[in-house]
């Protein structure tokens, strides 16, 4: 999936060696979350937070993925906190954007 990539990707440039890996893989879950929550939002949340698991699997080995999924890290700096959520809500307008190119 080539925005997950992406996303991957963006995280590492603008934060890596700024914050932790645990960091690092926590956005990157809130990314996955947000992105797919459009498509999810009136399905069981059970199969949601599946497809949201084998998509973080897709960068991360299963016990990050894990810890990135089920647990928010410790924060390094002051605002990180904040970023989670900046960073979910980008994943949520980019799962609308999908959404709208699959049905024009």
């Amino acid at each position: 999936m080539p925005r997950v990539e992406g996303a991957w990707t963006a995280l590492q440039r603008q934060y890596g060696g700024q914050i932790s890996d645990a960091e690092i893989d926590y956005f990157f879950a809130c990314f996955v979350l947000g992105l797919t929550t459009p498509a999810f939002t009136d399905r069981d949340p059970s199969l949601h937070f599946d497809v949201c698991r084998a998509l973080v699997l897709i960068k991360l080995p299963p016990d990050r993925a894990d810890a990135a999924l089920y647990s928010v890290p410790a924060p390094t700096q002051a605002g990180v906190e904040s970023v989670s959520e900046l960073i979910e809500s980008k994943g949520v307008a980019m799962g609308h954007a999908v959404q709208d190119e699959w049905y024009d």
